[in-house]
């Protein structure tokens, strides 16, 4: 044990920002990120809603991450970073959802911590078992049986009204009745879904619909937003070296996307698009010094007052990727200190970047890549998807053709990233299928072979494995739970391909019932979406594929 905990100091050590508490008579919350330290460290909502909760006096937020070595936990329980407390002493553990492929991980986490895996195997003595996260209002259905309440919502918005409720049922009921009264309160409140009191209905092995089977239970979840985010946006709480973005302060400057590209879900998921007040943000920024910052939006050129954060003096901004547009080019020249710089065309060709929605022409792609011969950036990076909706195989050809353009006028290093096309929920994709996993492998072969000769450019792209495995659990119902418990157990994901590639291929219909649909997002119907998507389909037919 004694090699756990130094493990785990040697980490905390690294870290500024940590935060201590005592236990005594406060509500103790594990914060479980389910990945690496590494990882669940790099994420600002993570980090957010740790100094959320501990905002609280009545509250102790500790966090806990998947361990390197779990083979270290066969005799010793889980614990929390910060007073190396057992998983299962705490009152609540609470789990960031943020992508799908983690999903395995949850029920390592909860195995290594010695609690249950699933809500109808514990009792009022085991930790009340809780998530949030874009995983959990965007499609929670994959492991729902899980937990016994997820937070459908913004943390802004539910932190405060779920503690509040939790201390005054905790306060006026025996301990075996609590956690049925919680969530019974708990489900009659906007922002809040218990998973136990609906049960999804099939017929003939198809999703038709859910039951209700808890009295009052409301038929629809509506999602929660930060209304105030103005003033309550993110930022970071703790910087460290091991962190992706090693030992910068994160700001978050917008919400959401005005662009809502077809494929994403942070276009549509986080509507109504947000900013982050200019004050504000100069005000913490200009405290830092000399701390280096970085500025975090889905589209960070949207930000209205971009050029002004950039006028500020002694501050080394930093960004995690641009959009190709005259915005852009206005700033390029303020570039002073960045070393890298993503763009991400998405597509080869102006037709099927016009299918997918993304706006971006070539012409401001080369001018963007030419004027940064002006500036110290070193590194290109270019993020291009593949097995997209109506894609033509020629397709493949105008990413490399793009590629050796932007070659041309910027002779400096150059990555393209490739990922795999996943239909998300909430997004007028959502309806559509994953490509044949076979014709996208030859897709990346091509794209491999046909750059490999490119000077000074390398090309990176995910496991296909990955990806597929991804995009089953983005669109599945609770089946999924028993390929999430192969998995977790490690049973390979390729094994398991053939029996849910019907799925993965499935093009769904309006009528369909999703697992999903009783999520309820502001201004987002699924009326919308379909139109989003009967229009992408015509952009399609008037090139002759679909």
């Amino acid at each position: 044990m004694r090699k756990i905990f130094n493990r785990i100091d040697a980490l905390l050590k690294k870290e500024k920002g940590t935060i201590f508490k005592e236990h005594g008579g406060r509500i103790k919350i594990c914060l479980i990120y389910p990945n690496l330290y590494q990882v669940g460290i790099s994420n600002l909502g993570f980090q957010a809603v740790y100094r959320l909760f501990n905002q609280r006096k009545d509250v102790v937020c500790e966090r806990a991450f998947l361990p390197e070595k779990e083979q270290d936990f066969i005799n010793h329980p889980l614990v929390s970073f910060e007073s190396k407390t057992p998983l299962y002493e705490f009152d609540i553990v609470a789990f960031s959802l943020c992508f799908e492929n983690d999903y395995p991980n949850i029920l390592k986490i909860l195995k290594l911590g010695r609690i249950p895996h699933y809500t109808s195997e514990r009792d009022f003595n085991h930790p009340l078992v809780v998530a949030g996260g874009v995983g959990a209002f965007s499609n929670p259905e994959p492991v729902a049986e899980i937990f016994d309440a997820l937070f459908i919502g913004e943390a802004e918005e539910v932190i405060d009204k779920f503690i509040e409720v939790y201390r005054t049922i905790k306060e006026g009921c025996y301990l075996e009745d609590f956690k049925e009264n919680l969530k019974k309160e708990l489900m009659n409140l906007d922002g809040f879904y218990v998973p136990e009191a609906y049960e999804e209905v099939y017929f003939q092995g198809k999703l038709k619909g859910r039951r209700i089977l808890w009295k009052n239970a409301p038929e629809k979840i509506k999602k929660v937003y930060c209304k105030d985010f103005a003033e309550k946006f993110n930022f970071s709480q703790i910087i460290t070296e091991e962190a992706v973005f090693s030992n910068m302060f994160l700001l978050e400057s917008m919400r959401g996307c005005p662009f809502s590209c077809r494929f994403c879900l942070v276009g549509y998921v986080y509507k109504p698009v947000r900013k982050a007040s200019f004050e504000k943000l100069r005000e913490i920024i200009e405290n830092l010094k000399p701390i280096k910052a970085g500025i975090i939006a889905p589209s960070l050129t949207a930000y209205s007052e971009l050029k002004e954060l950039l006028k500020i003096q002694g501050v080394e901004l930093s960004f995690t990727s641009l959009r190709a547009d005259k915005t852009t080019i206005e700033i390029l020249k303020n570039l002073v200190s960045q070393k890298t710089v993503t763009l991400a065309p998405e597509a080869g060709s102006q037709r099927l970047r016009k299918i997918i929605k993304k706006e971006i022409s070539e012409e401001d792609l080369l001018t963007i890549a030419d004027k940064l011969k002006q500036t110290s950036v070193e590194t290109l990076k270019l993020y291009f998807m593949i097995g997209l909706p109506f894609e033509k195989d020629e397709e493949i050809d105008e990413i490399v053709k793009l590629i050796k353009k932007i070659r041309d006028v910027f002779p400096r290093r150059t990555v393209a990233s490739v990922s795999i096309f996943v239909p998300k929920p909430f997004t007028p994709f959502q309806w559509h299928r994953m490509e044949e996993y076979e014709k996208v492998k030859e897709k990346l072969k091509k794209l491999k072979r046909d750059t490999l000769q490119i000077k000074g450019f390398k090309l990176v792209h995910e496991v296909p494995k990955y990806s597929y495995m991804e995009g089953y659990f983005a669109r599945a119902s609770r089946k999924a739970i028993s390929v999430i418990e192969r998995i977790s157990e490690g049973e390979n994901f390729g094994k398991i391909f053939d029996e849910v590639k019907d799925s993965l291929y499935e093009i769904k219909s309006f009528r369909d019932y999703l697992p999903w649909d009783f999520i309820e997002h502001e201004g987002l119907t699924k009326e919308a979406l379909w139109k989003e998507y009967e229009r992408a389909k015509d952009l399609a037919c008037q090139t002759g594929n679909i």
